[in-house]
């Protein structure tokens, strides 16, 4: 049976799965970096202009069923600016800590007010959805270029003036 989770995660333009089997007891160390039609998928996802780089660090314990994922995702990503509309490259690091463990069959997600584990999916745990959640989560919804400033001035003649502009144009007086 398939779950929109399993489409959902084949539809991912990063993929890096791990079988949970291969992690030895001292733990796993995984590295990568995205490919240029991994990070151009990831960009069209976001509807961003580009991730430039995106690297991958994480080290993985496994405790019985559990596994504890801890590391971090930086890289560049393109945006555009809210104000200007220009596009600019922006610096990003999210640090990564969740765990995984398989499902239970007699836990009911209903009645559970207090969030699990993420489940390991077909005895794996793809470390590139988990780059991306995370690359995704670093991005700010409403990105400022450096150095550009929002400066509204209404040119409406018509308006009467502040109240606040006749005190100061008495205080400039004195």
């Amino acid at each position: 049976m398939s779950t929109s989770q399993d489409h959902d995660q084949k539809a991912l333009p990063l993929t890096h799965p791990i079988d949970v089997a291969t992690i030895k007891p001292d733990g796993l160390v995984v590295n990568f970096e995205a490919t240029e039609a991994e990070r151009a998928g990831l960009a069209k996802l976001f509807d961003i202009p580009a991730v430039v780089k995106l690297n991958a660090s994480f080290k993985l314990i496994r405790k019985g069923s559990r596994v504890k994922v801890r590391g971090d995702v930086s890289g560049i990503v393109t945006r555009l600016c809210v104000l200007s509309v220009e596009s600019f490259d922006m610096d990003f690091h999210e640090a990564v800590s969740v765990d995984y463990d398989e499902p239970r069959e007699d836990a009911s997600s209903e009645d559970s007010e207090e969030e699990g584990p993420d489940p390991i999916i077909d005895g794996q745990i793809d470390l590139g959805a988990l780059a991306a959640e995370f690359t995704a989560l670093s991005l700010d919804p409403y990105p400022k270029k450096p150095g550009v400033v929002f400066d509204y001035h209404e040119d409406d003649d018509d308006k009467p003036p502040s109240p606040f502009a006749k005190l100061a144009a008495i205080k400039s007086k004195s």
